[in-house]
């Protein structure tokens, strides 16, 4: 028994009401975090440079026969390259933007997440042996479509 005559672990009704508010309190406050970091949270993967680029602009920087790696890397910066036996290479760039990495596994804001279309634009430059450009691809396409070329 407590000293009020109460038995020990026995809440009043206005100590029941005080926690339940705060309890509602705290919950509102962690969705309001949850959305700011959601809103916030945002972000992109891979090379912003390729952000304004389009076709036009690729033609001009990616001369087939005359661009070299040393013109595409001081344009576009270091890429994943992909080297052949032939000392043929490719090398790839990619832009996507997309969620804070993690966000995607949070129940509920997941199913929202998951439908958001998220475009990616890729670069890709094929280089000879002697290192000049032999050609280039350059697309955009939605995470949610197959991409061109693949099966």
């Amino acid at each position: 028994m407590t000293p009020y005559g109460r038995p020990k672990g026995e809440l009043t009704a206005a100590r029941r009401a005080s926690v339940a508010l705060m309890s509602a309190r705290d919950l509102a406050r962690g969705l309001a975090v949850a959305a700011m970091a959601v809103c916030t949270g945002c972000s992109t993967v891979g090379n912003g440079r390729l952000v304004r680029l389009d076709e036009p602009a690729a033609r001009s920087l990616l001369a087939t026969g005359t661009t070299t790696r040393s013109d595409v890397l001081q344009d576009f910066g270091q890429g994943t390259i992909v080297h052949f036996r032939s000392g043929w290479e490719t090398w790839q760039y990619q832009y996507r933007e997309c969620i804070a990495k993690g966000w995607d596994q949070v129940p509920y804001i997941g199913l929202i997440t998951s439908r958001l279309a998220r475009p990616t634009k890729e670069l890709i430059v094929l280089f000879d042996d002697r290192g000049v450009v032999r050609r280039w691809s350059l697309q955009q396409f939605d995470d949610r479509e197959i991409r061109p070329g693949a099966r």
